[in-house]
């Protein structure tokens, strides 16, 4: 391997990559870190934030350092799931859902949109695509706008478009559906064991009517009659197979973070990564420690090194 060849692959690498980082403000150990590995997109938590001008303030530091195309994502759902705490709060989806009103979602999507916009933000990870099908779901809930398929795929979508309006990408979650689940993929790797049929009818088609979104994140979820043997965030026949080829996909797939347990506590954060992109991911989450994102890095430098990642 060549030093010029390590450099490349390592500056790739990076580039494939969307990590978390400590503290309030860009301290000069971890800007070195994200120039010396390439990175150019970090996903903040509320513990990254204190008030609109520290957070401000960091994000301009980190666009300085990843570069003006740099992305800097976040959670803002509404509900319970939102990290800046200080703007008027949104409503969660179930919430907007039961109002059943379009108009509505799009106001509210545009309204989140343009308060992160404000703090440095180009990329939220919402609208939650999830049908609220399973009462002992314990991490959906009113996080899902509804159980009918239809409309709450409507709803989510006008909360999307409104995003979108005021220049905010959006990222719709969690492919292909974690709604009728009872364990949290946060803790454990979790199995929807459905015929095709109804997971066509339901947890499915929300996201076949969604092919148009800028971006769809991975669930971390077992579907024995798509793949019985990998979890969607790794399996080629799910994101390759049907979302790429039989559905015509062409946005951005970004898995959700590889430090959950359905995923590290399986397959170990650096073979996961490879294998997310292998089976068709654009980008994987590498939301652990310094040491497993490093870990993350040094596993898809080497694999795109060999032409394991193209």
């Amino acid at each position: 391997m060549t030093q010029e060849n390590d450099m490349n692959a390592r500056q790739l690498a990076g580039q494939l990559v969307m990590i978390r980082v400590p503290g309030t403000e860009l301290y000069a150990d971890m800007e070195k870190y994200l120039r010396d590995n390439h990175i150019r997109a970090i996903c903040l938590f509320r513990q990254n934030m204190v008030d609109a001008a520290q957070l401000a303030r960091f994000t301009t530091a980190l666009r300085l350092a990843m570069g003006p195309n740099s992305l800097i994502a976040l959670d803002q759902e509404g509900g319970a799931v939102v990290r800046t705490t200080w703007l008027p709060a949104p409503p969660a989806a179930m919430g907007l859902g039961a109002t059943d009103d379009a108009v509505l979602c799009f106001a509210v999507g545009a309204a989140v949109a343009r308060g992160v916009k404000a703090l440095g933000f180009n990329w939220n990870f919402a609208p939650v695509l999830d049908i609220n099908n399973n009462p002992n779901n314990p991490v959906i809930a009113e996080r899902s706008f509804g159980a009918d398929p239809r409309r709450a795929t409507a709803l989510a979508l006008a909360w999307m478009d409104g995003s979108l309006s005021e220049g905010v990408a959006c990222c719709v979650k969690h492919f292909p559906g974690h709604g009728d689940t009872h364990i949290d993929s946060h803790r454990d790797l979790p199995t929807v064991d459905k015929p095709l049929a109804a997971l066509e009818a339901l947890e499915l088609a929300p996201f076949r009517t969604a092919a148009h979104a800028p971006a769809m994140m991975t669930a971390h979820i077992v579907y024995p009659a798509l793949d019985p043997d990998r979890p969607a965030t790794l399996s080629r026949r799910i994101l390759t197979g049907l979302l790429r080829e039989q559905w015509g996909y062409r946005g951005v797939v970004i898995t959700d973070g590889l430090d959950m347990r359905a995923i590290a506590g399986h397959y170990g954060a650096g073979n996961a990564a490879v294998m997310a992109l292998t089976a068709g991911a654009d980008m994987v989450m590498a939301l652990g420690t310094r040491e497993t994102q490093q870990e993350t890095l040094d596993a898809l430098a080497g694999a795109i090194d060999s032409g394991q990642v193209t």
